[in-house]
């Protein structure tokens, strides 16, 4: 049956988007259908409608209250469930474009803060060793200086990379 195979993309696709959107879309299923659904955060659902207007959800059979007794009568409650099931994953849907572009754009903005962190320590020392606070100066070269760039050595070249890439993106775009 065609309704069923559209029923599993729409269960595959709200729940690729979420959990909770794809309970929210067997609540819509359970209203427009007039079944109480057991939905619980199972890990797979399957939902069919049966030949004789039943419907099974996880190898459970479900009657619904206002029995269907057609199949244009079935065809109507479907559509109407498919107008609501298609207006929530288009609401919850994501947009992996704009999601990289952001992420890209606060990777720049980190490669750019640490910089700055790093030329203020830098400032700092040349400060300390030029008024002669030997005692700071030596303490920012000992201690701080070690702890900080190990840990970001990798993920600070990573980073890097990422934002070089993304400006080069942009500049062979324009």
């Amino acid at each position: 049956m065609k309704i069923n195979k559209e029923l599993k993309v729409c269960i595959n696709e709200s729940s690729f988007i979420s959990m909770k959107c794809r309970n929210k879309l067997l609540k819509i299923f359970s209203e427009e259908f007039s079944v109480n659904l057991d939905i619980s955060n199972y890990k797979n659902v399957d939902l069919e409608i049966k030949e004789d207007f039943t419907i099974l959800y996880r190898d459970d059979v479900y009657s619904p209250s206002n029995k269907i007794t057609t199949f244009e009568e079935l065809e109507e409650k479907y559509l109407s469930f498919k107008k609501r099931a298609d207006e929530l994953i288009k609401k919850k849907d994501i947009n992996f474009q704009n999601k990289t572009n952001w992420n890209n754009i606060s990777n720049l903005i980190i490669v750019i803060c640490i910089f700055l962190v790093m030329i203020g320590i830098g400032i700092l020392v040349v400060h300390s060793f030029l008024i002669g606070d030997y005692y700071n100066c030596l303490w920012f070269m000992v201690f701080i200086v070690p702890a900080i760039v190990p840990r970001l050595k990798d993920s600070l070249s990573n980073r890097i990379q990422q934002a070089k890439r993304y400006l080069m993106s942009l500049f062979q775009k324009k």
